[in-house]
């Protein structure tokens, strides 16, 4: 099921939210949360049925071994049955998602012939595998109240249906205390509207813009795929719309996950934050899927060394962590080499401000205007270049485009035009992402007092109307199925 689906959107989420309040007239919490994870597993199988036992396993395995861990934190044996749950969680990722891969590159050179798995990848299984491997280590590192580790709590954490299939990555620490906190009808309702207004602006920037502009994107990457060789007008022309697509496209599912949060008064955290502002690739990757940058950071950048040896070490680090990152998002070489890319670009600005600071003009470069804009170009036009790698489905059409852009190919007579309506999607994509201000701004105006204030009744029909209007362009449009980018990966 997804959130674009008129079976989420008039049957699924009406239902849970009228059985989700019910439940609030009982004085005890539980309730709700049996609702919520009944709700949540029913949203997975949707999908495929077949795999909510693989989730269910998971996820019982995983509270056990972190109720052994916090039976003892820190001790030789919680590190024991730590090391082992990494390796378990580890393993069940590598068979789905990376055996086929494996077995295509042994085969390609050693030609022993290795019969192809052929695995249907679960969905979700990197997003809930990431989740609950950082969840056993906090709870190995004493950073875990072991009163804390109760099974509906545990399983709501994993399983709740609007950060399920695609994050946000979320943390302990910030989702069970609002498992138990008391929420006021007044705070609620607010919570409420905010909400509906996040989960109608991400269901527009999912619909009228990125779905507007795959179309180009789609045929540009097909035909290189496919072997065609295109002009460097459609090269940049496919690149763009591509990198437009995938930031309305996961921006778009990160509102609509954080205001379905909002719906049941959880406060998920943030995943994206106008990332095409930024000035340098470090920057980018505190704006760019967050929560992912953040689980890169904390449990792996960090325990491989983070900075603490030396510029040397840190640059190996950056570089073996998107490497990594890159990997997690799917088996491909592509994947690998986008990873890779965003590892150099970051150890370039490492260097780049390691100069400047050894010549005493950082304070100049972090301040002129003119180098600040260059910078930003830079950034942008480099992470342009990474996304077609991450789009192509081949290494060869990947690199024919990249060609293609830098005038070193493109000679063939094909060339998709793009129509007058992608160029103005594309455009209004990127006035939009460079100048206007993004959800995250904007709800932080809806939390002021003076906001908090106004009538929730006001509040609550400006918000339905601002939704109706948003299901009604979705029937317009008549979209049955609208797949998110990142349910891929």
């Amino acid at each position: 099921m997804l959130f674009t689906d008129p079976v989420f959107l008039t049957k699924f989420l009406p239902l849970v939210l009228l059985g989700f309040f019910a439940t609030l007239f009982s004085k005890t919490r539980w309730h709700s949360q049996i609702l919520l994870i009944g709700a949540s597993l029913i949203f997975y199988s949707w999908f495929k049925s077949e795999y909510l036992i693989l989730l269910v396993g998971s996820m019982t395995a995983n509270y056990v071994l972190a109720k052994k861990i916090l039976a003892q934190p820190g001790t030789a044996q919680s590190k024991r049955v730590l090391v082992f749950g990494i390796i378990a969680n580890l393993s069940l990722l590598g068979v789905y998602k990376y055996l086929g891969f494996l077995t295509i590159n042994i085969n390609a050179i050693f030609d022993i012939g290795l019969p192809d798995p052929a695995l249907l990848l679960p969905l979700a299984i990197s997003f809930f595998t990431f989740q609950q491997i950082s969840y056993l280590c906090d709870s190995h590192a004493g950073k875990m109240e072991p009163s804390s580790h109760t099974p509906l709590e545990y399983a709501l954490f994993v399983t709740f249906f609007p950060q399920l299939i695609a994050g946000p990555i979320v943390h302990h620490a910030e989702m069970m205390p609002q498992f138990r906190k008391h929420i006021t009808p007044s705070t609620r309702a607010i919570m409420f509207c905010e909400g509906l207004c996040l989960f109608a602006l991400g269901l527009f920037k999912k619909l009228a813009i990125a779905d507007s502009i795959a179309p180009y994107a789609n045929l540009v990457f097909a035909s290189v795929d496919g072997g065609t060789d295109v002009t460097a007008l459609t090269a940049w022309g496919g690149a763009l719309a591509y990198t437009f697509q995938i930031y309305f496209d996961f921006s778009g599912y990160s509102d609509m996950a954080i205001g379905l949060g909002l719906l049941f008064a959880i406060r998920l955290p943030w995943n994206f934050n106008s990332p095409y502002k930024s000035e340098n690739m470090s920057e980018f990757w505190r704006r760019w899927h967050m929560t992912l940058s953040r689980w890169l950071r904390d449990y792996l950048y960090i325990p491989l060394g983070g900075n603490r040896h030396g510029k040397f070490r840190q640059y190996i680090n950056n570089f073996a962590t998107m490497v990594l990152g890159g990997l997690w998002h799917g088996a491909h070489w592509n994947f690998i080499i986008w990873g890779a890319l965003h590892g150099v670009y970051l150890i370039a600005n490492q260097f780049v401000r390691a100069i400047a600071k050894f010549f005493g003009v950082l304070d100049i470069v972090e301040t002129a205007k003119s180098i600040r804009f260059t910078s930003w170009a830079i950034t942008f036009l480099a992470a342009v270049v990474a996304w077609v790698f991450f789009r192509a489905t081949t290494t060869s059409g990947a690199l024919s485009m990249i060609q293609s852009m830098f005038g070193f190919s493109g000679s063939g007579a094909l060339d998709h035009q793009a129509n007058i309506q992608t160029i103005l999607w594309v455009a209004l994509a990127a006035l939009s992402a460079f100048l206007l201000p993004n959800t995250k701004e904007m709800s932080e105006l809806f939390q002021k007092d003076l906001l908090k204030r106004s009538s929730a009744i006001l509040c609550g029909l400006g918000t339905v109307s601002g939704l109706a209007a948003a299901m009604a362009f979705l029937s317009s449009l008549s979209l049955t199925q609208s797949p998110f980018l990142y349910f891929n990966f």
